[in-house]
């Protein structure tokens, strides 16, 4: 059933709420992996003085480990819709004096990037929150000619298997934004784009009880945003009972994570 527009909107400032609150804490909550990030590097190798956006950048902790990866050759822009995030970027990379980046507030459905301008479009885990056909528009309009767009993020039958798809409630049910692959794929071939690769990542993931509430608590994935208050505080605690019903040892609790990258040439 597609949503009414109202109900669009309504999720929209859900989500913007969601990241404004949490944007000077993002990086104590969230897991940041660099696999990819070389991947992706790796992939560019035989490109100079690359120009690459960043779409969805939050507060740019990803952003980062490019500008460690490249030269100084290297330029990136880093563009959210959320003024929070962006200012959080800024004053990190000032702190670390760090130059060849700008930041742009837009919009993924209308980004804020010139003509024919950009070798690379990356996006982390954001895509769930874009109208994809408008962003793969809007990127093929961007990149140059031989340009490149790569998408990391969950799949809804990877968010499954989680510690949180498993065992906490109602996590995969509320959580109905993440693609699968085929939905993807269709898009992506509806923009008359094609699929150069794709690749799956898996993280061994050890953490107490303690943290795993504490990341729920602060609401480190939007997902807990779509709890009202008192489903969220009974799921938390089945979840807690959960995990103590499924592990041993509630200070290494262990599980996978996954997620996906898929790689588009222009």
């Amino acid at each position: 059933m597609s949503r009414t527009q109202n109900e669009i909107k309504s999720s929209s400032q859900t989500m913007h709420d969601h990241f404004s609150i949490i944007a000077s804490k993002y990086q104590s909550v969230r897991t940041l992996d660099t696999e990819h990030i070389l991947h992706i590097k790796h992939r560019l190798d035989e490109k100079t003085n690359i120009n690459m956006a960043d779409i969805g950048c939050g507060d740019g902790r990803y952003s980062l480990e490019f500008l460690k990866t490249f030269d100084d050759s290297f330029y990136i822009h880093c563009v959210d819709y959320n003024e929070n995030m962006l200012k959080s970027l800024d004053g990190n990379f000032a702190e670390q004096n760090i130059t060849n980046f700008c930041t742009r507030q837009g919009d993924a459905n209308r980004l804020p990037l010139d003509n024919k301008s950009i070798d690379c479009i990356v996006t982390f885990n954001a895509i769930h929150h874009f109208d994809v056909p408008k962003f793969l528009s809007e990127s093929l309009r961007s990149l140059k000619s031989d340009g490149r767009i790569f998408i990391y993020t969950r799949l809804r039958n990877q968010n499954a298997r989680s510690v949180w798809g498993k065992h906490f409630p109602l996590f995969t049910e509320l959580e109905n934004r993440l693609y699968e692959l085929d939905e993807l794929k269709s898009h992506i071939h509806n923009a008359d784009m094609n699929i150069h690769s794709t690749k799956t990542f898996e993280y061994s993931r050890t953490s107490s009880l303690d943290r795993l509430i504490h990341q729920a608590q602060n609401k480190h994935y939007s997902t807990f945003d779509l709890y009202d208050e008192k489903t969220f505080d009974e799921s938390l605690d089945i979840f807690q009972q959960n995990i103590k019903n499924n592990f041993d040892d509630l200070e290494k609790i262990q599980w996978t994570d996954e997620n996906i990258l898929i790689e588009i040439k222009n």
